[in-house]
């Protein structure tokens, strides 16, 4: 179970280098998009990124299968069920045996991302860019990776909390609770509200994005201003 969970761990990471590493089709075609106009490369941007999610959810999907029918099948307890539920918790525990590594990754990603950014706004010389170009590649890629390991850990373990639950509604209430029914109006509102909470929070975290890059913007183009006010008084 535990190798299942790093073998999954390693599938997204490969996942992630392919649609996010300029070596490879999909971020070619969104820079061949650029050349034809900003709608042109929002759109193929975006449809990069939803099907970028086809792999990893396969992957999880199996491997979260995989290891709870290996856990069952030890026989352990009545019905299996608890096995499976440790089976897919060693897989979990697998698959965030690297994390160390990862993370440390996400540490280094900002910093090479916004050297970029930062030599475009200070206008130095091109060949400055062209420098800044490729440690800027490399940290986008490591933050994706990071991102979609973490989002494929987590996916894996909201399996156990959600068995976990149900055990714990079961021992509460005294009764088996064993299955969730989505045409019961108050699951299916739970569910709804859910999936809204996660775009609304997304747009919150891009909304502050956005005002913090254009006081970066600001403070950067001031800065230049300023020096360029400075050369032409000492000249």
């Amino acid at each position: 179970c535990g190798i299942t969970g790093m073998v999954c761990a390693y599938i997204i990471v490969l996942s992630t280098q392919y649609y996010t590493d300029y070596d490879y089709r999909p971020v070619q075609s969104i820079a061949e998009a650029s050349t034809t106009g900003h709608g042109t490369n929002i759109i193929v941007g975006i449809s990069v990124g939803m099907k970028a999610t086809f792999i990893p959810t396969i992957t999880v999907a199996i491997a979260v299968l995989t290891a709870y029918h290996l856990g069952a099948s030890t026989g352990i307890g009545e019905d299996g069920r608890n096995a499976g539920l440790f089976g897919t918790a060693v897989a979990t525990m697998g698959m965030l045996s690297n994390a160390v590594y990862i993370l440390s990754m996400n540490n280094y990603g900002p910093i090479a991302d916004n050297a970029g950014g930062i030599a475009e706004m200070s206008m130095q010389p091109e060949h400055v860019r062209d420098v800044t170009d490729r440690l800027d590649a490399a940290g986008n890629v490591t933050k994706a990776v990071t991102k979609g390991y973490s989002i494929g850990s987590a996916s894996m373990a909201c399996f156990l909390l959600f068995g976990a639950f149900m055990d714990e509604f079961s021992e509460f209430a005294g009764v088996p609770f064993k299955s969730v029914d989505i045409a019961t109006p108050e699951v299916l509102i739970g569910g709804l509200i859910g999936s809204m909470i996660i775009f609304f929070f997304t747009g919150l975290a891009i909304s502050a994005v956005g005002r913090t890059a254009h006081e970066v913007r600001n403070n950067v183009f001031g800065g230049v201003f300023y020096l360029e006010q400075r050369n032409m008084l000492v000249e």
